[in-house]
């Protein structure tokens, strides 16, 4: 028997597959939001890897000659 899915925003059944088990409606509505939190985190993250660079090479150089 086979176990029908549901949105875990809306609680509609989903038909099909849904990689993120939302349904086209929810995937629209908070799609724009997750990609621009993912934007956000990438922008802060590549900050932060310019501003520390040099540490990190070090750091990775240390680890892989042990």
């Amino acid at each position: 028997m086979e176990e029908n899915k549901k949105c875990w925003a809306c609680k509609r059944t989903l038909v099909g597959d849904s990689k993120m088990g939302l349904c086209p409606d929810c995937i629209n509505k908070y799609g724009s939001v997750g990609a621009a939190v993912v934007v956000l985190c990438l922008a802060v993250g590549g900050g932060q890897l310019v501003k520390h660079g040099g540490k990190i090479i070090k750091v990775a150089t240390k680890i892989i000659k042990h």
